[in-house]
């Protein structure tokens, strides 16, 4: 347990650590994304849905580089 502990500490320098910060990222993505789309209703053309779906990937993918791969990079 203290291997993992030290590998989260932020700015992560070593694999586990970004192993363990994109499954963390990629859970809540995908829970969002579920919630998302269970939520958006059917009578909304399939492009919105899509670009609704976009927006949520990117905003996801700039949220994971400012705070993992950014400090990773730098070091």
């Amino acid at each position: 347990m203290d291997l993992l502990k030290e590998s989260m500490q932020l700015p992560v320098d070593n694999f586990l650590g970004l192993l363990v910060y994109a499954f963390i990222y990629i859970f809540v993505a995908g829970l969002i994304f579920s919630l998302a789309l269970r939520f958006i209703p059917n009578k909304i053309p399939y492009g919105i849905k899509s670009l609704i779906v976009f927006v949520a990937v990117v905003i996801s993918l700039i949220i994971w580089w400012q705070t993992i791969m950014k400090p990773f990079l730098s070091l």
